[in-house]
């Protein structure tokens, strides 16, 4: 057979002629490669990109959401609690100007006395004024207002501290259980038990049956209560209606319900209704000590 002329220079021509079988193997090798492997073009590369650019953006935009709804809760919760605080000092400034009234009436009553009392008396009266007057400017309203506005700074500092920690579940100024409304702690206990035993319960607790103070006080204890009845710490068992903490009844704002109080004898039960007790409706009845319901303590807040 014979070869012709330019077949034998093409060969001399091939890159892989002179290589080894070993090289020419890896040579196919990569070309069967490459012709079965999809090479990228270049608008494929710039569309998975985009693609990856576009979710990171996503990625960023979603976490700085989350974020954000965070710091708005943690802003709301600061914002109820630096209200309710505000409730409480007003509540208070509103008792001390109510005091300085009081306080410069009895000055007044006590001036009129001594220009009407009678020379042969004057030392004994004076000096009984002067006790008066003593007992007037002795009065711990000032201090105790000084001590809430303490506990209020105190409060917000503690606020504050939590803010920055991210934590705003605890509340500084009441323990785990209780509620904190003003300057005070609340706590409403589900278990039922009579009014007696209830207010003995409250007074382990450090506190006492709730004594309701105004309006805004008694809807917030009707939330509390979630629109159970509960006793509060009102009685007549001595024959007139008293706080359990001494606080004047006839100082107090009343919510009554329509018809009460009735004392009624129509329950079956010895003696009359002696006891108060918060209804769903916000409104107040008398009600029999022994009956058993859920009741709401009350004390300062630390």
């Amino acid at each position: 057979m014979s070869v012709r002329y330019k077949d034998i220079e093409r060969l001399e021509e091939d890159p892989t002629f002179n290589q080894s079988p070993i090289e020419n193997h890896s040579t196919y090798q990569g070309i069967i490669m490459n012709r079965w492997i999809p090479q990228l073009s270049s608008g494929l590369m710039c569309f998975m990109s985009a693609l990856c650019t576009g979710l990171l953006f996503i990625i960023i935009i979603l976490i700085v959401t989350i974020t954000r709804q965070g710091v708005d809760h943690t802003e709301q919760i600061l914002d109820v609690k630096l209200r309710n605080l505000s409730l409480g000092v007003d509540s208070r400034v509103e008792k001390l100007s109510q005091d300085d009234s009081r306080m410069m009436e009895k000055l007044t009553n006590i001036e009129t006395y001594i220009k009407d009392m009678r020379a042969s008396s004057v030392i004994t009266k004076i000096n009984r004024m002067e006790a008066s007057v003593n007992r007037i400017l002795s009065d711990d309203v000032t201090g105790s207002l000084g001590n809430d506005i303490q506990r209020i700074l105190e409060a917000i500092a503690g606020l504050r501290d939590e803010i920055r920690k991210g934590n705003s579940s605890t509340d500084p100024l009441c323990e785990v259980g209780w509620k904190h409304y003003g300057l005070n702690c609340y706590y409403f206990s589900q278990r039922v038990r009579s009014w007696e035993s209830a207010k003995k319960d409250c007074e382990r607790k450090k506190a006492h049956l709730v004594v309701i103070n105004g309006e805004e006080e008694n809807t917030f204890l009707q939330e509390l209560s979630q629109s159970e009845t509960a006793w509060i710490g009102l009685t007549d068992v001595d024959g007139s209606w008293k706080w359990v903490d001494g606080t004047s009844f006839d100082a107090t704002p009343k919510f009554w319900e329509p018809g009460q109080p009735d004392e009624w004898f129509g329950h079956g039960l010895e003696g009359g209704e002696d006891c108060a007790e918060l209804k769903s409706s916000g409104g107040w009845n008398d009600g029999h000590c022994s009956r058993s319901y859920p009741y709401i303590c009350e004390k300062k807040s630390s």
